[in-house]
């Protein structure tokens, strides 16, 4: 009989706390188990981890395989007759008052679900255990239309075989929120329950909005005469053209508040006023900025007069 590292089996440390090992045993039993593994040697793998894990999920056993491994016990030692660890000057002096350690071994080693005195019968009941299969991760992309009104889109979610679903979208949703999908993850094992799918959504960038939250913003260009007399102007928003009244001075990012016209009940849109020139402007309308900068240049910079100086 060789003395097995169980701690080595479930790539934990000896610290591992009882949820630790338990995350990482149901890791590597997905990963090994042999009816839905193609991994090289994945029936004896499944074992190793299975003895391992039957082991350090007992608090009491785990203390005993614990005490084993301070008397100086390594992965592959041949344990042979256990009783030559006994009696006076042997390892098991203090702790075990002198007796033999075959009951111990045979108690870690033999009867730890796949162990070597018990393994056949223990085997094939845990290999017919169900496990419910891994959660799957996803980002799905949506168009900020479709965040807006919500509705079906399919996507394919990874695993043997690629299967495709309809995903219902629902209406507001924000950028970065996250969907539970019940029972659409991974397979599960031996009759288990599916793991859930996992939706993160990912809003695609728009040629007109900005989306902060459930709020969306929209910058709307005005000419200086317009910023200036200001104007009655229908604006895009996700749920259709609005009429919006511009008053007389606006200065350049200046906003709006457009209640409940944003991303789900609770958005509104942000209308951001941008005053803006032409590109091209002809040398009338440049004598004509010149003109107005000369009528309003004091004006327009009075506050600096209070600054503070150096």
């Amino acid at each position: 009989m060789k003395f097995k590292d169980f701690y080595q089996s479930l790539g934990v440390p000896e610290t591992a706390t009882p949820d630790e090992i338990k995350r990482a045993y149901r890791k590597k039993a997905r990963k090994y188990h042999p009816d839905v593994s193609s991994e090289p040697g994945a029936e004896e793998r499944f074992k190793e981890i299975s003895e391992a894990y039957e082991t350090l999920k007992d608090e009491q056993r785990r203390t005993e395989y614990d005490q084993l491994r301070r008397y100086g016990f390594k992965d592959g030692d041949d344990i042979g007759n256990s009783s030559q660890w006994g009696g006076a000057g042997g390892y098991g002096t203090d702790a075990y008052g002198n007796a033999d350690f075959s009951e111990l071994f045979e108690s870690i080693f033999g009867n730890s679900g796949f162990g070597q005195a018990h393994g056949g019968a223990r085997q094939r009941h845990h290999r017919s255990w169900p496990q419910q299969g891994d959660d799957v991760n996803l980002t799905v992309r949506v168009s900020l239309e479709n965040a807006f009104r919500g509705g079906k889109t399919r996507i394919k979610v990874p695993g043997n075989p690629v299967r495709q679903i309809s995903v219902n979208i629902p209406a507001g949703v924000s950028d970065g929120r996250q969907l539970r999908l019940k029972a659409q993850g991974g397979q599960g094992i031996n009759g288990g329950p599916p793991g859930d799918l996992l939706l993160t959504i990912a809003v695609k960038p728009h040629n007109l909005f900005q989306v902060e939250g459930n709020s969306v913003i929209l910058s709307v260009p005005l000419t200086p005469f317009e910023a200036a007399t200001g104007l009655k102007l229908t604006v895009p928003t996700l749920g259709g053209a609005v009429s919006v009244t511009i008053p007389p001075n606006t200065r350049s990012g200046s906003k709006m508040r457009l209640k409940g016209k944003g991303l789900a009940d609770s958005g509104d849109q942000i209308v951001v006023i941008q005053i803006q020139l032409p590109e091209n402007m002809s040398a009338r309308a440049l004598a004509l900025l010149k003109q107005l900068d000369e009528e309003c240049a004091d004006e327009t910079r009075a506050h600096f007069e209070q600054a503070p100086t150096g």
